[in-house]
């Protein structure tokens, strides 16, 4: 017990200050995005999706267990939700996938997945 507590005491201890203005300035540089994980319930019906490099991939056409189904305006993708990410830019929510539009679309088309059309 007592080793224990002498480690926990030695580990260094990072501290910020609220009011650093190096992290001030960093975070209020317009080219900064933020990036973070979303939630299943944000994933709504009609949501624009994107890929990572800003390419509108489609909108969000249903949840199907742990994969959402993009609608691209051709046909419906396929993609499982640990690939999204929200980044926000400008004061504005995006939504987006960390593969690009290209491959997901090679994916659907070899996956068996009809064009919407056809539907």
């Amino acid at each position: 017990m007592v080793l224990g507590a002498a480690l926990a005491l030695s580990a260094p201890v990072l501290a910020q200050s609220a009011d650093d203005p190096a992290d001030d300035a960093a975070f209020n540089n317009p080219n900064v995005m933020t990036v973070r994980n979303v939630t299943r319930t944000e994933l709504a019906h009609g949501l624009q999706i994107f890929d990572a490099g800003g390419k509108p991939v489609g909108t969000v056409e249903r949840l199907s267990g742990n994969d959402v189904i993009v609608a691209s305006g051709t046909r419906e993708i396929t993609v499982p939700i640990t690939d999204f990410f929200a980044y926000n830019q400008h004061g504005k929510d995006y939504f987006a996938t960390r593969t690009p539009k290209a491959v997901l679309e090679a994916q659907s088309s070899t996956s068996g997945t009809k064009p919407l059309a056809l539907r």
